[in-house]
This record gives structure tokens, sequence and C-alpha cells, in this order.
């Protein structure tokens, strides 16, 4: 062990000693002026060329920058481009199905100075944004137009892969919103809970957690466009992981720390349990027939257990009715 302090301290002392000759040979202006570099030397001064790009690519007899910009940034708000083919944009690309929208919106965003802000604002306080998923004249304007390319609603999507997971977290009150930190492995997305933009993701195998591969996550090789698929696999991770599960347990812990109402089985307060369970999880209240329909599950969920009666029955009806809200399409679904 002393063998090996003694020839690590002398390693250290040699490198000093090399890194000290290195900065004075630096300093060194005779030095310098003679010295070979070992690879090519970029100049002190720019040339001006990326700058000549920039004011080119944004000049407005150019406007196809600015048409790619809005293009992507409507897909972000309608999940449904102007331009079907994001990644092509040149004569062998789809058609614009709103040519004066997107030349508008293009003229308007280089206007506006470029500003990314003004573009969002005007997206999102427009009209076509505010409509509804379903409009009153649906089946007139679905045999007219079943893929909505005239904007009649809005589109409905799923939740991305992130928002899905880190929505589980949040609805629990287990989701750690602390900002900053360094990343995190992917296999570790289903243990712990930092919001999932902290962990890893890359091309090669094993670069997206469970959870991910399963809801689309984003591929680092494609930024154009998001897939989204529906598949069994997806229906059954959110009935049976411990995610889901352990999150239900903690909604109902919350529930009855908050309410005070951990061993009461009356009817007021499972009614109470089911408004505060929708308001929290899907964030609107249940009708009357999911009111009935959520009444006669919690009374059959208590009744597989020993005593029916019992604490324990009470609060496993109950996490078994969080878990069939948590994998209720109302809930991955933004409308």
């Amino acid at each position: 062990r002393a063998k090996e302090m003694d020839a690590a301290n002398k390693s250290l002392g040699t490198a000093r000693t090399s890194v000290e000759s290195a900065r004075s040979a630096l300093a060194d202006e005779k030095l310098a002026e003679t010295y070979a570099p070992l690879s090519a030397l970029f100049p002190k001064e720019s040339t001006g060329r990326r700058r000549a790009l920039a004011l080119w690519m944004t000049r407005r007899e150019h406007p196809l920058t600015a048409r790619v910009a809005v293009n992507h940034i409507w897909l972000r708000h309608f999940r449904s481009p102007l331009v079907a083919s994001v990644y092509d944009f040149g004569r062998n690309g789809a058609r614009p199905t709103h040519p004066e929208l997107l030349d508008w919106l293009a003229v308007e965003f280089m206007e506006s100075g470029w500003d990314m802000k003004h573009l969002h604002r005007l997206i999102v306080t427009s009209a076509a944004y505010r409509r509804l998923t379903s409009e009153g004249k649906a089946r007139q304007s679905v045999a007219a137009d079943p893929e909505n390319k005239l904007l009649w609603r809005m589109n409905s999507w799923r939740m991305e892969s992130e928002v899905v997971r880190d929505s589980l977290l949040y609805v629990a009150g287990r989701l750690d919103l602390t900002q900053g930190g360094v990343e995190l492995e992917n296999k570790d997305a289903l243990t712990t809970h930092r919001r999932t933009l902290y962990y890893s993701s890359f091309p090669e195998s094993g670069g997206k957690s469970t959870l991910g591969e399963l809801f689309d996550a984003p591929d680092p090789l494609d930024c154009y466009r998001r897939a989204s698929s529906i598949v069994p696999q997806q229906a059954l991770a959110l009935t049976n992981s411990d995610l889901v599960r352990e999150s239900s347990v903690s909604i109902v812990k919350a529930w009855e720390k908050s309410s005070g109402a951990a061993d009461d089985a009356s009817v007021e307060a499972t009614d109470r349990f089911i408004d505060d369970l929708f308001a929290q999880v899907l964030s609107r209240s249940p009708s009357m027939d999911e009111l009935r329909i959520c009444r006669e599950t919690l009374n059959q969920q208590r009744q597989l257990a020993t005593d029916p009666q019992s604490p324990a029955a009470v609060v496993h009806a109950r996490e078994s009715l969080a878990r069939i809200l948590l994998n209720h399409n109302d809930f991955v679904t933004v409308r």
C-alpha cells in the first residue's frame, strides 16, 4: 500500500511539473510563434459567413424558413400540421391544407420580428384553437370532413409518454418538482419521482424507459413529428404497473387525511370520495350514471373482503376505484 502511494505521489509531481512547463511555454511569445499546431487553427475573428447565411435565410424574399417554423409550431398546438410532410417542404412534399393561412402566419411571424411568443399567442387565442373536440353538428361535419382537415373541431390526442408518467405522479402528490440537477438513468424512471425530462434518452438499445417504450417516447434521431400508437400493452401497463398501484394508494391516503373520513363507509362519505376523486384525476364531476356505477363498484369491491365493513375493506375498495379512474380514457386524453 505504501509503495503504491509513493508511486502515485511521484506521478502526481511529474504531472504538475509538465503542466507548469506547458503554461510557461504558452506565455513565451517566441515559442508560440514557432509552435507547430496539432490541428487546424480557427481565426480569432469571424469571417461573417454564418451571419450572412442567417440573414439570407430570414430575408423576406426567402419565406421558406418562416413557413417551416410556422408549420412546426402549428403541429405542436393542433397535433396536425398545415403541411403533412413536415420533414420535406420541397416540391416532393405534400401540399398545404390551408395555403393562405400558412402564408399569412409566415408573414405575421416575420413582421413581428420573428417573435415566437407572438405567434404562440396568436394561435392559442384563435377561434380554431378554442373549438371543442366535438361540436353540436358533429354528424354532418364528420360526413363532410371525417379527417377534420377543415378544423371544424379541435383534435383530441393521447398524452405523450412523459406527460403520462408525470401526471400519474402529480395527481398522487408524488412528483418531485425540483428544478435542475444531473441527468438520471431512464431505467430508474419507474422507481424515482423526478420529472421525466431529467431522465436519459439515447438512440441505442436501452435508451428509453419501459413506460416510454410503450407510450411512444421521443426518438432522439427524429425531431420532426412524434409518433403515436394505440396497443393493448399500454392498457395492461396502466392496469398492472407498480407506478399506478402506488399512485392510487397515495391518492386514497391523502384524501382520507384531508377529509377525516378514513373509516366512514356511509353514502355521504362515498359520494364525497367519488366527487373528489373525479375532480383530482379527471378534472371534472361525475355524471349521474358514473356516480351510480362508482357506488356499485365500491360496494362490489368491499364484498370481496372477508369483512366487508372493516376499514381495510373500505380502503382497498377506494384504491381499486382510483386505479380504475387512472385507467380512464379521459385521464390520458387531451380534449
